[in-house]
């Protein structure tokens, strides 16, 4: 199973992170037993607003993360 973290603090989500979520969201639903989100506050990278949004898939941290780069390491993992 992928474990995604995404950082929904107000930074991470008025970059972007909320868009990622539902993204994840829909792709969760095409493989609901292979995904798990979770949403958090905080995932320690907040000295650099420039490294929001910020996203964990497994252990890979992702700064100035973006929908087709999070799904594309999400991918690679189910496959």
């Amino acid at each position: 199973m992928v474990k995604v973290k995404i950082c929904a603090g107000s930074h991470c989500s008025l970059v972007g992170a909320l868009n990622i979520l539902e993204t994840l969201e829909e792709l969760q639903k095409e493989y609901p037993d292979q995904i798990q989100i979770e949403r958090v506050e905080c995932l320690d990278k907040c000295e650099d607003i420039k490294k929001a949004p910020v996203v964990k898939v497994d252990d890979e941290l992702i700064t100035s993360a973006q929908n087709q780069i999070v799904i594309s390491k999400v991918m690679e993992r189910i496959k």
